[in-house]
């Protein structure tokens, strides 16, 4: 545990509020049971059917690999950086296949505006973590 804070410590400033926002992520779960279910677009979706339409399941799936992404970027493991860029990735794919479960959709069909956002995410996480100099020499050391 104390080298856990020890490398949240060294982490370069936004890396940590990167990493926080991963970890964070777990309530995102606790959100979906305290009240009673989760909102699909305008619709209400109560608390067992969010789980017997596997909405719940994809949801806890995608949250869970966001989250191992913070737990290896606080262990300053050099995988921790494909990990994150590939979870933000899989909390979109989660999101497009709750809206399929449950019949509704966040947007117009038109998902070239989403697609290009979750591309230009990808890509400015991916110069941060693979090109910044103070990132990849918290991972080495």
């Amino acid at each position: 545990m104390n080298d856990l804070v020890a490398n949240f410590r060294r982490m370069p400033g936004p890396l940590k509020a990167l990493t926080l926002f991963s970890l964070m992520s777990a309530l995102l779960i606790a959100a979906t049971i305290v009240p009673g279910g989760a909102v699909v677009g305008q619709r209400r979706v109560g608390l067992e059917d969010w789980w017997t339409n596997g909405s719940g399941l994809v949801f806890a799936v995608a949250v869970c690999l966001f989250f191992s992404a913070g737990i290896l970027l606080l262990k300053a493991h050099r995988l921790g950086r494909l990990t994150y860029i590939l979870s933000v990735v899989g909390l979109y794919i989660a999101g497009y296949f709750i809206e399929l479960i449950n019949g509704v959709s966040y947007s117009r069909d038109d998902y070239f505006f989403d697609l290009l956002f979750v591309a230009l995410q990808v890509a400015a996480l991916s110069a941060y973590f693979f090109l910044n100099r103070r990132v990849k020499d918290f991972l080495v050391s």
